[in-house]
């Protein structure tokens, strides 16, 4: 490159880099939209922070951001109106204003890490091999990769079923690792907020899965993509010898994908070893892909009302466990 398309370069930079922004974020949040996470991508850096330093000050944000203090001031003014941060008086000085994430904001940052881990991901599958040193070289090929959709085709790639599937884990829920919990509460709001409400009995569980469910008798496993925790199942015992297929939760980014599927399959396995012959569950003919996938798996109508736990199920189906 001569030292005159160098200069050129260098000066277009401010326009080459808002073009490349625009075009990057219009990309993420279209995935966001495909994917029902109701999330801004320019709120990213503010809201990432937050939650890594809760309590952080207004002013120390601007300088970690390296954006002026009014900007600040108007991404917290959007996050709020989203119920997503609080604004606290600092202790020491009621003049500073200490940021928070809302409960609402915990739990959406959860739901919101497998869709970064993918794009995380895809970023990586656009860009192969090692980053070029110079700026321009990078900002070049950041150009492309936007230009000619390969983030896109990158995003394919990655969610792609075989591929999943391979780094799929099920693994039993850890009390050791407050991840679990937090997955197991965020992936399970997250639909039943989309087509329900969470009621009373679901917010005791979210509250205390292993008191609830593992201690009683039951189980809960969590589903992991090369270590990104996706989604869950639970056995939930009801007598001794009535036991509940429930919670199961697959993170929107991942549905479609066997994973699901998966957690059924080691639910059952579970419920084998504890000398089960029978496993019930309940639903709603409500959910698009609930029932018909239940069916799939030779779950069939059942006449026990366990429905009634619930407000919101109206079936019961149930499944005889082959040995």
């Amino acid at each position: 490159m001569t030292q005159a398309l160098q200069d050129l370069g260098i000066l277009a930079l401010g326009t080459r880099f808002r073009v490349l922004s625009e075009n990057m974020m219009a990309t993420v949040k279209a995935f966001y939209d495909e994917h029902k996470l109701d999330f801004e991508p320019r709120w990213f850096p503010l809201f990432r922070t937050v939650h890594k330093q809760p309590g952080i000050g207004m002013m120390a944000l601007s300088q970690q951001l390296g954006v002026s203090h009014a900007a600040v001031n108007a991404f917290c003014k959007q996050l709020v109106e989203a119920g997503l941060i609080e604004l606290t008086p600092a202790p020491t000085d009621g003049r500073i204003k200490q940021v928070t994430l809302t409960a609402s904001g915990q739990v959406l940052h959860t739901r919101l890490e497998p869709a970064w881990f993918v794009l995380r991901q895809a970023l990586e599958t656009a860009f192969p091999g090692e980053t070029a040193d110079q700026t321009l070289q990078l900002l070049a090929r950041l150009e492309e990769a936007v230009d000619d959709r390969a983030i896109p085709r990158g995003l394919k790639t990655v969610l792609k079923r075989d591929r999943l599937l391979e780094g799929l884990e099920i693994r039993p829920y850890d009390p050791a690792m407050p991840d679990n919990q937090r997955y197991f509460e965020a992936l399970n709001t997250e639909w039943l907020e989309h087509y329900f409400t969470v009621e009373p009995v679901d917010r005791q569980m979210f509250a205390d899965p292993v008191g609830l469910i593992i201690a009683p008798g039951g189980a809960i496993y969590m589903a992991a993509v090369h270590g990104q925790i996706v989604g869950t199942c639970a056995l939930v015992k009801r007598s001794d010898d009535m036991y509940e297929l429930a919670k199961m939760a697959v993170s929107t980014v991942f549905q479609g994908k066997g994973i699901g599927t998966a957690l059924v399959a080691a639910v059952e396995d579970h419920a084998r070893s504890l000398g089960l012959t029978k496993l019930y569950l309940v639903s709603s003919v409500k959910l698009p892909h609930a029932v018909p996938t239940y069916r799939k798996l030779g779950y069939v109508d059942s006449a026990t009302g366990l429905h009634e736990l619930y407000q919101r199920s109206d079936i019961s189906l149930e499944k005889v466990l082959v040995s």
